[in-house]
């Protein structure tokens, strides 16, 4: 079974396929939506909105967070604050969180530290260090990679192969053509590691990631996923 841990593709589903589509599984404000006017008023009302919208069917919390590099968007403290509300949000409902953060993750490690976040959480296509990476394995936070492992001369992949097995997760994202099974093979010839045994690892991933939802099993999750 391979599993797409964040994409935005809804395209027919494929057999042997799990797909995390954040359209359908997921509800939250991205950054990239806080746009003029910056009214905060506006956003309580949103996340008011999205809240009633809340069932079983909605898995996680996201895709929100803090993005310093994006132009047009509101500053960081208005991001800070929305992110923040998420982050109480998914407390509240026992959901993990699905996070974009972008030259933010030392701003991410203050909100997360402040808001004494005990959830399980998401760093989507991550891009942080070795050093900010030791700071989130503090927290109960998995990490997917996308695209950029396929670069020759990127970081990516030495990245990737430093965090703990139980910790990863793969994913397309938007990019409609790039495959999963081109980032597992990417990810088996990084880790030197045969593929089934790749696919048990993240299976079980996927399980724990979800392990702390009230009255949704495994099954149901899957269900949820296929």
């Amino acid at each position: 079974m391979l599993i797409d841990f964040h994409t935005h593709g809804l395209s027919i589903h494929q057999q042997g396929h799990l797909r995390f589509v954040m359209e359908k599984q997921a509800l939250g404000i991205h950054p990239w939506e806080l746009v003029p006017p910056f009214e905060e008023v506006l956003y309580e009302k949103k996340i008011q909105e999205l809240k009633r919208n809340l069932n079983s069917s909605i898995l996680a919390i996201g895709e929100c967070g803090l993005d310093r590099r994006r132009e047009g968007i509101a500053p960081i403290e208005m991001q800070e604050r929305v992110f923040g509300w998420h982050v109480d949000w998914a407390i509240d409902c026992r959901r993990p969180i699905i996070v974009h953060c972008v030259k933010a993750h030392s701003d991410l490690l203050k909100i997360l530290k402040g808001r004494k976040f005990n959830g399980k959480m998401l760093l989507h296509d991550y891009g942080g260090n070795k050093e900010e990476s030791h700071q989130f394995l503090a927290y109960d936070c998995y990490f997917s990679f996308g695209r950029r492992l396929l670069e020759e001369k990127g970081k990516q992949a030495e990245l990737f192969k430093s965090l703990p097995l139980e910790r990863l997760f793969l994913e397309t994202d938007d990019q409609q053509e790039i495959k999963i099974e081109i980032l597992y093979q990417k990810a088996q010839s990084i880790l030197g590691i045969e593929p089934k045994r790749l696919e048990t690892i993240f299976e079980h991933n996927l399980v724990e990631f979800f392990s702390d939802l009230d009255n949704i099993s495994p099954a149901d999750v899957i269900n949820n996923l296929s």
